[in-house]
């Protein structure tokens, strides 16, 4: 479930900024690699189920004949180890977009412990049966301004 940060959310974790689409999720064994802290690859997990809702925000369907979101790039900041069970606050925005692609941001925050890490990704829009660029929908790019704060050309 999506939540609104209101605040005592942003208190809780430590939020700054807006951050319009945010889960609250307890870390998992799976999650938890030999060094006894979150494995990166969790991140990159959270971060792409943050990216479908973000999606799905703005009504667009994942199916592999219509257009969605590739990742192209992802870049990862960790600043603070995470570990099992720690209550986390994970959170995306769509920053900015183009003809056919989308940049986003996401970030964790641990309660009582702020921000542990930050990412950004470029995501293209594909049509994945085709394997051909698409551009994003004019319906998301207002939603996107308004909440997101996203800037768009």
């Amino acid at each position: 479930m999506t939540l609104a940060l209101d605040d005592r959310l942003r208190a809780d974790f430590a939020v700054e900024g807006n951050w319009p689409l945010l889960v609250r999720h307890r870390v998992r064994w799976s999650e938890v690699d030999a060094y006894a802290h979150v494995n990166h690859t969790s991140y990159l997990e959270w971060y792409e189920d943050m990216r479908i809702r973000a999606m799905a925000e703005v009504g667009l369907e994942l199916a592999a004949d219509v257009p969605g979101p590739v990742l192209a790039r992802i870049e990862v900041e960790y600043h603070k180890p995470l570990h099992y069970r720690d209550e986390v606050l994970i959170g995306a925005r769509v920053t900015g977009f183009r003809t056919s692609s989308l940049t986003m941001a996401y970030g964790t925050w641990k309660l009582g412990g702020g921000q542990v890490n930050r990412a950004s990704a470029l995501c293209v829009m594909f049509v994945n049966t085709t394997g051909k660029k698409a551009a994003v929908p004019e319906a998301a790019k207002p939603i996107w301004r308004e909440r997101h704060g996203a800037k768009g050309e």
